[in-house]
């Protein structure tokens, strides 16, 4: 039996994205809750004029999230895999991987470390581009391109996409988490856990199921937010997610304990 069996699972994943989850939480025999706590607005314009950047020598393109590849695709249309098929592409996750791949292009080479730092790290390792189109959200880190452009790379910033917070009615989850009935949520990004406690309203009751973070970046922001985190994926995945809640709820449940 598997340690999510009867689970109450909240998804906090944007709304167009939560059925795949939800799927793999249904299998393990759990019950996927839909929560989104993002709601994302492409950028096509900016994608557009991107594309001839992509046609010097020497240039990577980088995708951190799932988000940015369907936005980017979105705008190309037709011309997505012409564009990237002979420019080498590296992504953060085999989420992300996967989601390029579902879209007939296939990553160069998938970075583990699901943050910019293990990133660069990685780079280093395999040798730095001469230039690197970076697609991802209007509001992201500047860690990684600071760190290349310390490093003599010629990075571009393209706003691929930019998230906000929904604002439909959180009733019902509310009435849930205060009545016990929620019993873990996934977080999969920094963003995503500042509006979860956004969205709730109370850090104490937002704490009351187990928290699982897809990083260890998402944990610190959690933190940050005042939520206990008990799970943190050991991949970048969603699977990797649910993997440590399986793991988690049956050390609790061999050792007598509950989550309150």
């Amino acid at each position: 039996m598997s340690g999510l069996t009867g689970k109450r699972i909240l998804i906090t994943r944007a709304s167009g994205q939560v059925e795949e989850i939800a799927k793999h939480i249904r299998q393990r025999g759990g019950m996927p809750v839909t929560f989104p706590c993002l709601a994302v607005q492409c950028c096509p314009e900016s994608i557009r004029q991107s594309v001839k950047l992509l046609e010097d020598d020497g240039v990577h393109a980088l995708f951190t999230s799932a988000n940015g590849v369907h936005c980017v695709a979105e705008a190309l249309r037709d011309t997505f895999v012409s564009t990237f098929e002979s420019v080498p592409v590296v992504t953060i996750g085999h989420h992300t991987a996967k989601a390029l791949s579902d879209m007939g292009v296939q990553a160069a080479w998938i970075s583990r470390e699901a943050s910019q730092e293990g990133l660069m790290d990685a780079y280093r390792q395999r040798g730095l581009p001469a230039r690197l189109v970076f697609f991802r959200a209007a509001q992201g880190r500047d860690a990684l391109p600071e760190a290349l452009k310390t490093a003599g790379v010629d990075v571009r910033l393209v706003p691929a996409y930019r998230t906000i917070c929904p604002d439909d009615d959180t009733t019902a989850v509310i009435e849930l988490l205060k009545g016990g009935g929620v019993d873990a949520v996934l977080l999969g990004s920094s963003r995503t856990a500042q509006h979860y406690v956004r969205r709730i309203g109370d850090a104490r009751l937002a704490n009351r199921p187990a928290i699982a973070v897809i990083s260890a970046q998402v944990a610190n922001t959690a933190h940050t937010m005042n939520l206990d985190v008990q799970v943190v994926a050991k991949e970048a995945s969603f699977a990797s997610m649910l993997d440590g809640l399986e793991e988690w709820f049956q050390k609790m449940t061999a050792n007598g304990e509950s989550h309150a």
